[in-house]
């Protein structure tokens, strides 16, 4: 009995401690699950209402019903441009002019293994583009960008027959050039550059939700179509700006996507079948749900492929992980996204 008394006056300090050490691990474990549950989820947050592909930059989306996402990105998504020399490249977009032509073009694939890609454009012979005749053209590296430094990109020459059509078209001398399937999709976000000054490309998938758009109209008072902000994979059933929030999502039974950034805005959304609205992008600029770093209005996200995976329309959309603030376009994107 006396030795347990000695014994209890010599570590009754580290015995009173006890239950404060194990009160402590106990709370810490509490934080730590409730953090995880928080920030790590597995809850369904919307459903794939829609999905689109621009085979050729600045055309009319193609509606899809399913779709292969690779690692890369959409398959044949963004892999076409029409560029013009004067004397560098610089790449016709949709905004100006001669470029808001290319929004009237319509894109269909032919063939069940999309052999084939055929743009249209009434009053106008079809133009048919075949994948494997590509890969057999003309390979170009490290085209001088117009304000953009030391491009390593691999491009293709379609041909003479499409540079042709395109070129009549639009009423001006140019160029269709096509970024292989290895390569990520995107074509150089202007503004964004990475330490080494290199151009870095937009992120292979861009997402938008229905509820984030329709309240953005409502507040508006405007009726800005889907079609406009060219999503690749549309968003029904989620919370109007919850896809700000979001992380890491699957989708379906196999792809898995990380958000990078979000999307800022051009001028590009202002057009749509070859027509002009300038009130488009002043909606986005007063009522958008984000603002980058920049400052600049963001509508819709990008996101990087972490698991490739067929997509359907209907398929259920799991939040794996979510953000406890919206991912905003950072000054400089990570070196990992250049084309190089």
């Amino acid at each position: 009995m006396d030795d347990l008394l000695e014994h209890v006056q010599a570590h009754y300090k580290t015995l009173i401690s006890v239950p404060f050490l194990t009160m402590n691990c106990t709370l810490t474990l509490i934080e730590t699950i409730q953090r995880y549950y928080s920030f790590n989820k597995r809850e369904e947050v919307g459903l794939v209402s829609e999905m689109f592909l621009a085979p050729v930059r600045s055309t009319k989306m193609m509606p899809l019903d399913c779709w292969d996402i690779l690692v890369t990105g959409l398959k044949h998504n963004k892999r076409i441009a029409v560029y013009k020399i004067d004397p560098v490249v610089a790449r016709i977009a949709s905004n100006m002019e001669p470029g808001c032509r290319l929004s009237s073009i319509t894109t269909r694939f032919i063939g069940p293994n999309e052999e084939e890609l055929c743009l249209s454009l009434d009053g106008h012979p079809d133009l048919c583009i075949s994948y494997s005749k590509i890969e057999s053209q003309q390979r170009i590296f490290g085209i001088p960008f117009k304000e953009v430094e030391n491009d390593k990109r691999e491009y293709l020459r379609i041909g003479d027959e499409a540079d042709e059509w395109m070129s009549k078209i639009l009423g001006i001398p140019v160029t269709v050039l096509h970024v292989p399937e290895t390569k990520l999709s995107g074509e150089p976000n202007y503004p964004i550059y990475v330490t080494n000054s290199c151009p870095a490309p937009v992120p292979p998938v861009h997402i938008i939700s229905i509820s984030t758009l329709e309240e953005m109209n409502e507040k508006s008072g405007k009726n800005v179509e889907m079609e406009r902000l060219r999503p690749n994979i549309v968003v029904k059933n989620s919370e109007s700006g919850a896809e700000g929030f979001w992380k890491v999502i699957r989708i379906g039974d196999q792809l898995e996507l990380e958000q990078t950034f979000m999307n800022p805005r051009c001028g590009v959304i202002n057009v749509l079948d070859g027509k002009m609205n300038t009130g488009v992008y002043d909606a986005i600029y007063r009522h958008g749900p984000f603002r980058d770093t920049r400052n600049r209005p963001c509508f819709g996200s990008y996101w990087k492929v972490l698991r490739p995976g067929k997509v359907h329309v209907g398929d259920k959309i799991v939040l794996l992980k979510s953000v406890e603030k919206n991912i905003s376009a950072p000054p400089y994107m990570d070196e990992s996204y250049v084309i190089g």
